[in-house]
């Protein structure tokens, strides 16, 4: 006695070849093309910073070397420790421009402090 083998219906013969699906558009290639095509751009822009020599790195003491100075003053106590750092900068946004206003007298003698040289 043989053992049934369990009936498959026959695909059409255009999807019996090359796995059952048509060559680009397999249920897979969202994830292959798409994520594959950002990656890849990526991994360009990756190798094109690297051999050019670009540093990645967030180096504060190279970035900010103007709110460093802000810091040296205030150890040295020209400027009060609890000053905000926003009404020493030149240029404040509408917010930091109310609360000036609002603080400005508790520290009008060390306003100009950045401007001095």
């Amino acid at each position: 006695s043989q053992v049934p083998i369990a009936w498959k219906p026959l695909k059409p013969l255009r999807a019996r070849i090359m796995g059952g699906h048509s060559r680009f558009f397999h249920p897979n290639w969202f994830s292959r093309y798409v994520w594959g095509t950002i990656a890849g751009i990526n991994l360009f822009g990756f190798c094109a910073d690297q051999s050019v020599g670009i540093d990645r790195a967030k180096n504060p003491d190279v970035l900010w070397p103007w709110w460093h100075e802000i810091m040296r003053k205030k150890e040295k106590g020209e400027i009060p420790m609890n000053m905000p750092g926003y009404m020493l900068v030149k240029f404040n946004n509408e917010a930091e421009q109310k609360y000036i206003e609002q603080r400005g007298e508790e520290f009008s003698d060390f306003m100009g402090a950045m401007e001095e040289e």
